[in-house]
């Protein structure tokens, strides 16, 4: 037994009862029997079973007392577990679907942002392999503690990609209820098809997909001054400066071309068979190689910077630009009333408000105007009086465009 203890209440009950009976045993065996003596032996013994009663009492309470803590311990342990099963599972990431039950909604981060040669809408081509030859770059972001130069590895391996983005520059009603099911596709030349039945930028969810061809891959190591940066530089474009990209996809021809059974609205062949004849007049082209020998960087995206290896060269290429984006140039109704009366003019918008157009600017009557890159194009639409498709009258889809002069803008 160790030198110190504590006693139960049942040990010291149990203590008691045999001292007493050891008493009773003495005063028996000692003393000479006698009534009195009798008596007191009697009272002892009484005394001793009320003592085994008490103390049978007292083990019984100890007994179901032991078995209540047992209980609640069990009780106990069961809830922690059962609590702990409910914090892990509240600590699972919540899913898409989750958040959309939650909140209506899906909740997108942009992966990067676009910059090209188009700053205005009107006038962008629709699709942008119709012009090969608009160039422009994709500036990747940096996602929480990603890496933007990892996340493009193999991507050199492939020549196209796909673009998801968003038509960040659509108007929005004043009446957030109104959303058109159907509109009319220049094409058509008035007449209505549904909204899924059309490439059109004015959709319930303002989430567009363009293909286009990857040039290269520009990457640029983090400094002391600047974090790690990656651009993709790409052609064939079709999409505004400040786009935002929400996803790019290589393009696997085997998944993403159907080689037969193609189907297609005559509306949509014709309309992709016609491109409007365009003219670029000799002091047109003499304005641009002007330009270019006084400043061989004057372009954002053109010039030796990106492989053309004489100004006569990127005088060519960018010709062929101008001419592959005017002659699929095709717009509503209004928009080609406006341009063959000479009212529109693209200097007067406000994403190129502060531009200053550099040299004397040649004002013509019922003249128009297109940026593209740093270069603002002086031109003219004539209507033309021999329509083969008759949807063409009201898209200007087979009018004759003639540029008259080229000059350079300047950011303010």
């Amino acid at each position: 037994m160790p030198a110190t203890w504590s006693a139960t209440p049942g040990t010291a009950l149990a203590i008691a009862t045999a001292a007493t009976a050891a008493a009773a045993v003495v005063i028996a065996s000692s003393l000479a029997p006698s009534l009195l003596m009798q008596k007191k032996l009697r009272r002892a013994e009484e005394r001793c079973k009320h003592l085994e009663s008490q103390m049978a009492k007292l083990q019984s309470k100890l007994k179901e007392g032991s078995k209540n803590q047992i209980s609640a311990g069990q009780n106990s342990v069961a809830d922690k577990d059962e609590t702990h099963t409910i914090v892990q599972k509240k600590q699972q990431p919540p899913t898409i679907e989750d958040e959309t039950q939650a909140d209506g909604g899906i909740f997108l981060k942009r992966v990067g942002t676009i910059r090209s040669i188009y700053r205005l809408c009107v006038g962008t081509p629709r699709q942008g392999l119709l012009c090969p030859n608009a160039r422009g770059c994709i500036e990747l972001e940096k996602i929480g503690d990603s890496s933007s130069a990892s996340s493009v590895i193999g991507l050199e391996g492939f020549s196209h990609m796909w673009i998801i983005f968003v038509f960040h520059l659509n108007t929005k009603s004043s009446n957030p209820k109104r959303i058109k099911s159907k509109i009319s596709p220049p094409a058509l030349g008035g007449q209505k098809v549904g909204i899924y039945a059309t490439r059109s930028p004015h959709r319930y969810n303002p989430i567009g997909i363009t293909l286009c061809k990857i040039d290269r891959i520009e990457k640029i190591a983090k400094t002391n001054h600047q974090e790690e940066r990656v651009i993709i530089h790409i052609s064939g474009l079709d999409l505004v400066d400040g786009t935002p990209v929400l996803d790019i996809k290589p393009f696997v021809p085997t998944y993403d071309s159907v080689p037969i059974d193609v189907k297609l609205p005559s509306w949509v062949e014709g309309g992709l068979a016609t491109q409007r004849n365009v003219v670029i007049g000799q002091e047109a082209q003499d304005n641009l190689m002007a330009i270019l020998h006084k400043n061989k960087n004057a372009l954002q995206f053109y010039g030796q910077r990106y492989g053309e290896r004489s100004v006569q060269e990127t005088v060519d290429y960018v010709v062929e630009c101008i001419r592959q984006v005017l002659a699929i140039d095709v717009r509503s109704n209004f928009q080609t009333k406006k341009a063959r009366e000479g009212k529109f003019q693209a200097e007067r918008a406000k994403r190129l408000q502060g531009a200053s157009v550099i040299g004397t600017v040649d004002f013509v009557t019922d003249i128009c105007t297109q940026q593209l890159d740093n270069l603002l194009i002086q031109y003219v639409v004539d209507e033309t009086s021999n329509i083969i498709r008759s949807s063409s009258a009201g898209s200007g889809a087979e009018d004759t465009v003639t540029v008259l002069c080229i000059k350079l803008l300047e950011e303010g």
